[in-house]
């Protein structure tokens, strides 16, 4: 093979997973929202070496400067150098830079698509970094495992973490179906509830779920829910084994929630337009007119729909459901990662911690605390959710419903784990493949049948390039 095939070859690896970082991870916050260690004794002399540079998708990027003042003072350090990179095809032209010898000392990334990045060598894991245990001791478990190899090497810091599929309720519907205050405790329950405010007629399609047509919509849903409803966090029992290798056939479970897929598209409880939707910016608007029930969609999108000034929705009625016999979702993430080829170990190692876990001269946490208020992302840490000024905000859109929320959202965060299989470097692959399938599937063009087989043969090949070999 010869350097530009192997290029190629790489980077089609990993554009697969590209269209799902400009939803899940940046598109969709961005689309809402528009609008204990000391420091290190050798700063002084960091003003005389090269710049860091610091690679990064956009969202909120007026803050993400702010942020690197505090640091470039703070640390005596010359001007961070940003490089933003466009949103949607953010990990393509990433690894690009990679393969171009680029340097860089920090950058963003989706947690799915960092063993890639760490197979082909370009990143390196954190268990080398200063402070390294006591970061882990104040991380959430699931945050841990998310953001860890196979072999249990915490590859990155946090930048976010969210939930998805979590389910919103929009009471004015549920009022006017006679069902006030109800909640769906299972995934099964939710789809009974919505049949019976279809035949209320109080909507003609009462969900709008995470389905839109890209791999961070459907395939993510499909992996959430297939999480929950089978007590299975990490989806190692019933689709990848702990050595990835697919254990799902059309005889077990994922042929029982397709059918239910199925079924509720065919009873018209779900909107079939969410076939058609490319973004999860359409789904939430959809919610927004207010005419549906439910939605599940990602956690961050609960705050637009309780905007008055995007929601159609009555002030006070879109609620976020609470956990009660099983988690809603699987965590998402989004990381710091840390370059091998940087300008320097240990002052890139700085800014990584100084912008993914707190300031060590003030002990506070410098993006956890605003990227909870500003756009309802989760943080790393559990304590993000009890710093003051993070119930302040909380209470600020959500008044008398903000500690139920927060709540609720803890619960989450404790109970939602990631998919096993993400840590693999054949996942992007699957989830693009798979992606029309479920589609078609969910909508009644292919069979469950037909579909698993598809789905099975795909992820049996993709193993046996990847893990079938005994040298490997």
């Amino acid at each position: 093979m010869t350097t530009e095939q192997k290029t190629t070859s790489r980077r089609k690896f990993i554009a697969a997973g590209a269209a799902a970082v400009a939803v899940a991870a940046v598109g969709g916050a961005a689309y809402y929202l528009s609008q204990g260690s000391a420091p290190p004794s050798n700063t002084a002399s960091s003003a005389a070496s090269s710049p860091l540079v610091f690679d990064h998708w956009h969202f909120q990027d007026a803050q993400v400067t702010e942020y690197l003042k505090s640091f470039e003072k703070e640390f005596n350090e010359p001007a961070v150098v940003e490089e933003p990179i466009d949103n949607g095809n953010y990990h393509t032209l990433l690894l690009a830079k990679f393969e171009a010898g680029e340097v860089m000392d920090m950058c963003y990334a989706n947690g799915y698509a960092v063993p890639t990045f760490l197979s082909l060598g370009y990143l390196q894991d954190l268990e080398s970094m200063t402070d390294i245990n006591q970061i882990k001791s104040e991380m959430y478990p699931g945050v841990i495992d998310s953001e860890s190899t196979a072999d249990g090497k915490l590859y990155c810091l946090p930048y976010y973490w969210s939930a998805r599929p979590i389910v919103v309720v929009n009471d004015d519907i549920l009022n006017k179906a006679g069902l006030s205050g109800q909640r769906p405790e299972t995934w099964d329950e939710l789809w009974s509830l919505a049949a019976k405010v279809k035949a209320s007629g109080a909507s003609q399609y009462p969900v709008i779920p995470n389905w839109m047509s890209i791999t961070s919509g459907i395939t993510w849903d499909f992996l959430g829910e297939m999480a929950n409803a089978y007590n299975d966090p990490d989806c190692t029992k019933t689709l990848f084994g702990k050595d990835f290798h697919p254990v799902f056939d059309t005889n077990t479970e994922i042929a029982d929630l397709l059918k239910t897929w199925q079924r509720v598209v065919k009873d018209g409880i779900v909107d079939p337009v969410v076939f058609s939707q490319t973004g999860e910016g359409e789904t939430v608007a959809a919610m927004n007119t207010g005419k549906y029930a439910f939605a599940t969609t990602a956690l961050y999108d609960f705050v637009p729909m309780n905007d008055p000034k995007s929601s159609m929705i009555p002030l006070g009625s879109a609620n976020l459901v609470p956990m009660v016999k099983q988690p809603w979702g699987m965590m998402e993430t989004g990381v710091y990662c840390w370059p091998k080829k940087n300008h320097s170990q240990e002052r890139s190692q700085e800014l990584l911690k100084f912008l993914g876990w707190k300031d060590p001269a003030t002990g506070k946490r410098i993006t956890a605390t605003q990227w909870a208020k500003v756009a309802n992302l989760g943080s790393g840490y559990p304590d993000t959710l009890d710093d003051p000024d993070v119930v302040a905000s909380f209470k600020n859109w959500l008044g008398d419903r903000a500690d139920a929320t927060l709540k609720a959202q803890k619960d989450i965060s404790n109970a939602v784990r990631t998919p096993w299989i993400w840590k693999s470097t054949y996942y992007t692959a699957w989830e693009a493949t798979v992606l029309p399938i479920l589609s078609s599937i969910a909508s009644g063009t292919l069979s469950v049948n037909d579909g698993i087989t598809k789905m099975r043969s795909i992820a049996e090949s993709l193993w046996q390039k990847q893990y079938g070999s005994t040298t490997t």
